[in-house]
């Protein structure tokens, strides 16, 4: 039979009451609870909380606690991963095959045959201990050599195929030769698409030789170049120079401020260049480009524009043409420039014609060494003849070549003392020669000797006039003004005199006159 309701059915409104009231008042889950039933004998109900089969909050915590652990197993694997791929593009970059394929793309782009010594890289940079690259004899380019390459990588060139960066820099410096090419120029085959290697590349402490590593023409010494690619198939690129040095044979040494070239086409083409003087005081010489012409090395005269402020006259002259005038000078400001050509090849040779002028704001030109100064300070009872100064007008034309010097169409005056024109040559094996008309005041000229009077016998301008040879060499210049007095003195008008006037007047006429 089943157990008697332990329960009864109906209740009274107190008994109700009294059950609302205690379960209001309930205690908390798992207290004990005094209960009579109706057939008066009481028992101990236990309280028990009902437990909910959905709760949001527990869910939501294990699902951040799995997500959390999913993240952490994700991360650990990336970085094993990341680990795994740089080691294994470590292992790659850094063998013998890729760095082959690197020499073959140098070989196709450059032209030249490579070699790289203690070659290094990484996803993130690159170096290497020598690079040096040789040219076959139809490139005017013969040799390159540059230490301590180093230079950061951009992580996508791993998958690109293309080496990007922002620069290539060598820590020990290079020297590039460059050459009279023999024959052909070689072929470029095998150049396609984009440059491998889009890079800035700088290099300090750069040298530069023309015309072979054992007695080159020219050298740019000590100065950082800069080689910019202007376009990603490396068709156009521009190597800027800064500072160093540039020397010529028997022309002397100039700083370098600064030059452009234009490698483009196979060729190279100067922009301008900016010389200095050696000590780099004040001036400098400035050599453009206005054709935009390439550079031919084929034996072949190129031409430039040459203009020069405030520089020595010696600069111009050279070391070999002596020191008998000095002083700064620069380019007729409201006149055509000079001009400077050099050949390459055979018969490689560097010349220069510029029309110049001393600024009143230049050191003043003088001169000093030709006997016939001490002669006129001597006739004259007046040491300033001994070394002139000529701060009223200074100004000629410079033409030079490696076989003469010469001082064109000179025009010199100290104010109110003495008045020089003509022309003054000194060759490469350091004779000289020239004709120089030599004026003085008239007024100066009373009180000097007879001989005096009878050699400066022409009157313009209140000036008296003697024509004088220049000879000798430049180490001892030699004039004939001593001859001329000592004939005047006899009383006879010396037969040289009106040879050389004739002369020199035959040369500083121009034709069809």
């Amino acid at each position: 039979m089943p157990a008697p309701d332990t329960e009864p059915e109906n209740y009274s409104i107190d008994q109700m009451m009294e059950r609302l009231k205690s379960r209001s008042n309930g205690g908390a889950d798992g207290e004990t609870e005094l209960v009579v039933r109706e057939d008066g004998s009481k028992v101990y109900r236990v309280r028990k909380r009902k437990r909910r089969s959905h709760q949001p909050k527990k869910e939501l915590e294990k699902r951040a606690r799995r997500m959390r652990f999913i993240q952490v197993v994700i991360a650990v694997a990336l970085v094993a991963l990341l680990g795994i791929a740089f080691l294994g593009s470590l292992i790659y970059l850094n063998s013998s095959s890729y760095q082959k394929s690197i020499i073959d793309r140098i070989r196709t782009w450059t032209g030249a045959e490579a070699k790289i010594a203690d070659f290094r890289a990484n996803p993130i940079s690159i170096g290497a201990g020598s690079l040096e690259l040789s040219w076959p004899e139809g490139s005017a380019l013969q040799y390159l050599k540059i230490g301590g390459l180093e230079g950061d990588l951009h992580i996508s060139s791993l998958f690109s195929g293309i080496w990007t960066g922002s620069e290539i820099t060598s820590v020990h410096g290079g020297t590039l030769v460059l050459a009279m090419p023999s024959g052909a120029a070689p072929a470029l085959s095998g150049r396609e698409g984009d440059c491998p290697f889009q890079f800035r590349y700088r290099i300090p402490k750069f040298n530069i030789l023309f015309g072979g590593a054992e007695s080159p023409a020219a050298r740019i010494t000590g100065t950082e170049a800069s080689l910019v690619v202007l376009d990603k198939p490396a068709t156009k690129s521009n190597l800027q120079l800064e500072g160093g040095q540039v020397s010529i044979p028997h022309w002397g040494q100039f700083g370098l401020d600064f030059a452009s070239l234009q490698i483009e086409g196979g060729g190279v083409r100067l922009g301008n260049m900016r010389l200095l003087p050696p000590d780099k005081r004040t001036g400098e010489i400035f050599i453009g480009n206005s054709s935009a012409s390439p550079v031919d090395l084929s034996g072949k005269a190129n031409h430039y524009e040459l203009r020069v402020t405030d520089i020595p006259l010696s600069l111009l002259t050279g070391p070999g043409f002596g020191a008998w005038i000095t002083g700064e000078v620069s380019s007729l400001p409201d006149g055509p420039p000079g001009s400077l050509s050099f050949s390459a090849g055979e018969g490689a040779g560097l010349s220069l014609k510029v029309p110049f002028r001393a600024l009143p704001s230049a050191e003043i030109p003088t001169a000093a060494g030709l006997p016939m100064f001490k002669l006129i300070a001597e006739g004259l009872r007046d040491p300033w003849y001994a070394k002139p100064r000529f701060d009223m007008e200074a100004r000629g034309v410079v033409v030079r070549d490696h076989t003469v010097v010469r001082l064109e169409d000179l025009k010199l005056e100290g104010r109110g003392y003495i008045a020089l024109t003509g022309s003054l040559a000194v060759h490469a094996d350091g004779r000289m020669e020239g004709m120089i008309d030599v004026g003085l005041p008239e007024a100066e000229l009373n009180d000097a000797g007879f001989a005096y009077r009878r050699t400066f016998h022409r009157h313009e301008r209140g000036m008296a006039w003697a024509l004088v040879r220049i000879s000798g060499t430049r180490s001892q210049p030699q004039d004939n003004l001593a001859s001329l007095l000592e004939a005047s003195s006899t009383g006879h008008s010396p037969k040289e005199t009106s040879d050389l006037e004739e002369e020199f007047l035959n040369l500083t006429t121009p034709p069809g006159r």
